[in-house]
């Protein structure tokens, strides 16, 4: 079930933290850019909902909606996709054990990539509007079983001496039950988005449907490993979701009658973690779609885990071996240097002596 999550990490060990920095610092540009695009939208709506409460003409606020929805929109077609691009390259040139440099991250916008990505970036966002229609869909129903299921048990939780510890237990069960459930299609286009990625940025020249119909194929690919590989992602993303709702709604509800400062400060604390392990398992799971694509989907013995390792203990010992040889070779060039000067300095010295003893007996 982890395998894959295993190999991608053994492959990436010799670089793990500079293309852990560097996709940190792609997230932060992304995550800035976001943010300063969709700042005229908050205006706009408000602006849209005054002007439908006060019965005023709508035709500008429409324009001045539509044109701060469009903004993140053209960022994200002609910068924002090819970022998210250069990251996964970058990643996979480390997994394939290849040197990984910081300007990678901005190899999409080369001649040559960048107007074809456009095209993938397009279908990109088409993707995203399909896992925002079936997000609100799945949420509808799911919401609607839950309101079903609450009323039903609603009769008995209220006659219990704990009524209210119940109705929130089921609620916060309810609640994380429904984001788990929401990940399933979140994470399998995550792993489209990144397998026609991949096959874009490995060979540029074919065409994007092509591209994406290697996305698919990459799915479907007939190891039948596929489902446990996903089911892996899944249960990863899980231990994200508990810790970020129910462990954390747990925790402020029990800091309720402590200390207000006390309780911030375990709260600040608790935050910081659960972005920490977030941000690993999104890496891991990335590294490890990555992985996948790359081989694409075939069974992994544990024997080729232990040679990833060996070969990462094998470069370290090199390194070692060459840094001794190194330095021995710088050693004994300075016991030579050392010696010669000795040497030199002797002969000057007896050559002194000479010089005067000869003046002496003249």
């Amino acid at each position: 079930m982890f395998k894959f999550h295993k190999l991608a990490l053994q492959n990436a060990k010799p670089q793990n933290a500079k293309i852990l920095l560097f996709t940190i610092v792609s997230f932060i540009i992304l995550f800035a850019l976001t943010v300063l695009t969709f700042i005229p939208v908050q205006p706009a709506i408000y602006k849209f909902l005054m002007s439908m409460a006060m019965q005023q003409p709508i035709g500008s606020a429409i324009f001045t909606l539509v044109l701060s929805l469009l903004i993140p929109l053209v960022v994200f077609i002609f910068v924002g996709y090819q970022l998210i691009a250069g990251t996964i390259y970058t990643i996979d040139n480390a997994i394939n054990k290849d040197k990984v440099k910081f300007k990678d991250l901005f190899s999409i916008f080369k001649k040559g990539k960048y107007a074809k990505s456009l095209k993938l970036s397009l279908i990109t966002l088409l993707f995203i509007i399909i896992i925002l229609i079936l997000n609100i869909l799945i949420g509808k129903l799911l919401q609607l079983g839950i309101v079903q299921l609450f009323t039903v048990l609603q009769g008995p939780l209220s006659s219990s001496d704990h009524a209210l510890g119940w109705s929130l237990t089921f609620q916060i069960i309810a609640a994380t039950l429904q984001i788990f459930i929401l990940s399933f299609v979140y994470w399998f286009f995550a792993i489209l988005i990144i397998n026609y990625t991949l096959s874009f940025v490995k060979n540029p020249s074919v065409g994007a449907w092509s591209t994406v119909k290697r996305g698919f194929k990459a799915i479907k690919n007939g190891n039948k490993t596929w489902f446990k590989f996903y089911l892996g992602i899944l249960l990863l993303n899980l231990i994200v979701i508990i810790l970020a709702n129910p462990v954390s709604q747990l925790i402020s509800i029990s800091t309720g009658s402590i200390s207000q400062t006390v309780a911030m400060t375990i709260i600040y604390i608790v935050s910081v973690i659960v972005i920490i392990i977030r941000l690993f398992v999104y890496y891991t799971n990335l590294l490890a779609i990555i992985q996948y694509y790359n081989k694409n989907g075939e069974k992994i013995d544990k024997s080729e885990i232990t040679k990833a390792k060996t070969s990462e203990q094998s470069n370290q010992t090199d390194k070692v071996t060459n840094s001794v040889n190194n330095t021995t070779e710088k050693t004994k060039s300075n016991i030579e240097r050392t010696s010669d000067n000795i040497q030199d300095t002797a002969k000057e010295k007896s050559s002194d002596v000479k010089d005067q003893i000869d003046k002496k007996n003249d």
